[in-house]
């Protein structure tokens, strides 16, 4: 399984390496302040999310899928690698905005921090979702068929979002939340809110597994 996770992010390497371009430009100009750090940290966590449907891609383009059904590896295993793949990208999206968070803790500038502490849990875990929903469809109908799907899903989920949050004040109302954070009323249950909420959306992921595994079982190359 391991092989298998390498072989994604081989895959993927001239992606990783644009990426890493755009990091820091993105870093760049948020020094300058041109952009916020919420929407530098948001910005990665959504094209982080993005990166696994970037793999079938790559795997389709290769011909790899029945090479890779041929293999004496079971797919389960070959299932297992892909969501491994994606947890270990958005574990490096979450490290990056946990360092940028205490960045400017350290420096003293709480709104900041808490901004990019809201964006960065809010994307990553829309990310979790997403990928929730769209990897059992890939499997189910392959990387092309799935693309359309793919951006449905997307438009879906932030229209969800917006209907869910103008009414109740939109991003103000989010950082009202953490409002008391900034203020020194820091309660247990307050200062794990974004994270428990992370975690709520990666848990989606259980299921969403085990859906594609069934399906990558009974699929024909």
């Amino acid at each position: 399984m391991t092989g298998l996770i390498l072989k994604d992010f081989l895959g993927l390497r001239n992606v990783l390496k644009s990426y890493l371009i755009i990091l820091a430009i993105y870093v760049a100009l948020t020094v300058l302040g041109v952009w916020t750090p919420a929407f530098t940290t948001g910005f990665f966590a959504v094209m982080a999310a993005m990166l696994p449907f970037t793999c079938f891609n790559v795997d389709h383009a290769a011909k790899w899928e029945p090479y890779g059904a041929a293999l004496p590896v079971n797919r389960n295993r070959t299932v297992c690698a892909r969501y491994l793949t994606l947890l270990i990208m958005q574990g490096a999206v979450a490290v990056l905005e946990l360092a940028t968070v205490g960045a400017f803790w350290l420096m003293g500038d709480l709104e900041e921090a808490l901004s990019s502490l809201l964006a960065g849990c809010v994307c990553l875990g829309m990310g979790a979702v997403l990928n929730a929903i769209i990897l059992p469809l890939i499997y189910r109908f392959g990387a092309e068929r799935a693309r359309v799907i793919f951006y449905a899903a997307l438009l879906g989920l932030i229209g969800l979002a917006v209907l869910w949050l103008v009414p109740l004040g939109g991003g103000e109302w989010l950082m009202g939340l953490l409002a008391p954070l900034e203020e020194g009323d820091v309660s247990a249950l307050l200062a794990a809110l974004p994270f428990l909420f992370v975690a709520v959306c990666f848990l989606l992921l259980v299921p969403s597994y085990f859906i594609s595994c069934a399906i990558y079982r009974e699929k024909e190359f």
